[in-house]
């Protein structure tokens, strides 16, 4: 047995290599640095998606207000998930990170318009519409546009007319102009 203390930071043993300790080292003398961190995750781009996780997880505890950190690891959650199955374990994973950044970046449209996009994707249309509702109150006016372009023809493809119609109100209110 090791004392505790000793092991590198929520890590456990078999997941660290030699070119690991170098890194750990670094993060251990400067656990609330990004630029350690990003150097971390940038060298272990090729390493499966578990340990690439871990880092990206362990990364987040230090600096959980990061944007660049939430940026790279939400598109690499993303990439896991391209060839999986409607429906698999992952997807919902990704959504549960997703929900945990916009925790701390919810005032960031890139990190709404991707989540939206996945949902959209998913057709949890309750879940997508609630999303859709939270980024708009949550977001400065400023930024609804970039939403609407995205909320609009998810209304229109909705397979409950009633919804589409509220949604519709709804960016009447947001854009008088758009009465015709």
């Amino acid at each position: 047995g090791s004392r505790p203390g000793t092991r590198a930071m929520g890590a456990q043993p078999m997941d660290l290599d030699e070119s690991d300790l170098l890194f750990e080292e670094d993060i251990l003398r400067n656990a609330y640095s990004l630029k350690y961190w990003w150097r971390y995750m940038e060298a272990k781009k090729r390493s499966p998606a578990r340990q690439r996780n871990l880092i990206a997880e362990r990364a987040l505890k230090y600096l959980p207000g990061c944007y660049k950190i939430w940026h790279a690891y939400l598109a690499d959650r993303r990439a896991q998930c391209k060839a999986k199955e409607p429906g698999h374990p992952a997807h919902a994973r990704l959504n549960a990170v997703y929900e945990r950044a916009l925790v701390y970046m919810h005032k960031m449209p890139r990190i709404w318009l991707d989540y939206l996009e996945i949902l959209a994707a998913q057709h949890a249309h309750t879940t997508t519409r609630r999303a859709f509702d939270r980024a708009l109150r949550a977001l400065p006016v400023t930024q609804h546009e970039r939403i609407w372009k995205l909320y609009l023809p998810y209304a229109k493809a909705s397979p409950v007319p009633e919804a589409a119609v509220r949604i519709y109100k709804r960016y009447l209110q947001f854009d008088s102009d758009a009465v015709e």
